[in-house]
């Protein structure tokens, strides 16, 4: 019976690792000052629109304080005076929930929204020469975020920005057959065994 079991086991742990995952944390203390951040983080499916990295303490960290290191990002389109939102986009598995760090001494809106854009979520707030820590948790895959500052443009920063993907259901069926095969399989072995 163990021997029937052992390739089961290594079937169940192999696809079910996506789904227990941990959770990733994009923290921005990869890049240079100034850079226009799009792409680069890509690999951990997320890209962004009108972003850049600011780097302590070559920018106004005073009023805008990184979390954690000395990266953050800020709502800046690479046009000085020009009122960008940001945008953070899911291009994986979409999360149910985003939380992170901000600072936005005028306030900040963020908006989650799903694959068809419908709103999902939103969070308000303000903090002066601190960061504080929003949370959107609308229970339901989250396609991307809008960040916007009351000011505009270089009105806020962002740090330690953290999400869990949630597998595709195609992930989470295998899983459960593989599960149920493997307890048939036990019980039909227990039941053979029993009969003689």
């Amino acid at each position: 019976m163990k021997k029937t079991l052992l390739p089961l086991c290594v079937l169940v742990l192999a696809f079910s690792a996506p789904a227990f995952a941990g959770s990733i944390t994009l923290n921005f203390e990869q890049y240079p000052e100034f850079t226009q951040i799009t792409n680069q983080y890509a690999a951990d499916n997320v890209t962004f629109t009108n972003a850049m990295q600011l780097v302590a303490p070559g920018y106004d960290y005073y009023d805008y304080p990184p979390h954690s290191g000395s990266g953050v990002i800020t709502n800046d389109d690479g046009f000085e005076d020009n009122p960008s939102t940001l945008i953070m986009t899911f291009t994986g598995d979409d999360p149910h929930s985003l939380s992170g760090w901000f600072s936005a001494p005028s306030g900040i809106t963020i908006d989650a929204y799903d694959s068809s854009s419908d709103l999902i979520a939103t969070f308000t707030g303000s903090t002066n020469q601190s960061n504080a820590e929003f949370m959107l948790d609308p229970g339901t895959p989250i396609a991307y975020v809008t960040f916007n500052a009351a000011i505009g443009a270089d009105g806020l920063t962002l740090d330690d920005l953290t999400y869990t993907p949630v597998p595709e259901p195609g992930t989470l069926t295998l899983i459960c057959t593989a599960l149920l095969a493997g307890f048939g399989m036990l019980l039909g072995r227990r039941k053979l065994d029993w009969a003689k």
